[in-house]
């Protein structure tokens, strides 16, 4: 096996070194357990506040469930889906309830996924899950007073990766149901071109090969002249791969004739940029509302 010198540039102009800091967080916040408190106490505060269907079945592993905070007195809504983060390998929906405060009195449902997580399970089954998840949405719309032409979708870190799987899932082919099915797309500090995380570190427990990590790049599989926005970006304190990797996606994305639009979350890092889908008055909840009104 050849020797690779520390040295050595592995990817771009990162040696193996530095394109692993890239990837970890936790180099940078040795003490992430503040920013998971933060979301939790956030969260349960919001399930004491609006009624929620806590999980709800969507497939047949016990993993697959969502909760479900529905908008109870109006019929044909906006849903979103959420996936949450946790570099594929942990977190929880337990954590990601505190955005139904502000999305329901607003008319607009909020659902979060739940899935296996890796190495339990591979990185295309939590994508398959995911998928299964948002088509579960679109079939069982009528029970819970959803709009099948409003429905949309958000996620935030490892989420955001599975938003742009999503995003690009082929509707007819794998699901028989229409191929514009989501009318919407917000996507934070993910990764749509999995090669970088492939040469990283990460790779010790995603144990992918050369074609999983090429299926499971959302970039490789954008289609055309697709009617459905997407709003993607980053934290401002976030890596620069974190921001190289949404601003690649965005550009070709449009270069594909799509609307998108990019945002930088000011003053916010990987950790506390999620906290910004469940605050009415920042730019990107303001900008998802706006995109659900339209």
């Amino acid at each position: 096996m050849a020797i690779v010198n520390n040295k050595d540039k592995v990817f771009l102009n990162y040696t193996q070194e530095e394109l692993d800091w890239q990837y970890d967080h936790s180099q940078r916040f040795p003490d992430t357990e503040i920013f998971q408190q933060e979301r939790a106490a956030a969260s349960i505060a919001a399930r004491e506040k609006v009624e929620g269907l806590l999980n709800v079945p969507y497939g047949e592993h016990e993993d697959e469930v969502l909760d479900i905070f529905p908008v109870r007195e109006n019929k044909n809504t906006p849903v979103i889906v959420f996936f949450h983060g946790g570099a594929w390998t942990r977190g929880s929906k337990n954590g990601y309830s505190f955005p139904a405060v502000e999305f329901v009195p607003r008319g607009v449902s909020w659902v979060v996924t739940e899935f296996t997580k890796v190495p339990q399970e591979t990185l295309s089954n939590q994508v398959r899950q995911n998928r299964d998840a948002v088509a579960w949405v679109y079939r069982n719309a009528q029970k819970f007073n959803w709009d099948t032409e409003q429905i949309y979708i958000a996620g935030h870190s490892s989420g955001g990766h599975m938003c742009g799987m999503v995003l690009v899932t082929d509707w007819e082919k794998n699901y028989k149901l229409p191929k514009d099915l989501i009318k919407g797309a917000a996507a934070i500090s993910g990764m749509y071109d999995l090669e970088a995380v492939f040469l990283s570190y990460r790779n010790t427990y995603l144990n992918l090969s050369e074609k999983d990590w090429r299926q499971n790049s959302s970039i490789f599989s954008i289609p055309t002249n697709c009617l459905t926005p997407l709003i993607i970006g980053c934290a401002e304190n976030d890596t620069p791969e974190f921001h190289r990797q949404p601003e690649n996606f965005l550009a070709k994305w449009r270069s594909a004739g799509n609307k998108g639009e990019f945002i930088e979350l000011l003053d916010r890092h990987h950790f506390s940029g999620s906290m910004c889908f469940g605050d009415s008055s920042h730019p990107l909840f303001q900008k998802i509302i706006k995109m659900i009104k339209n």
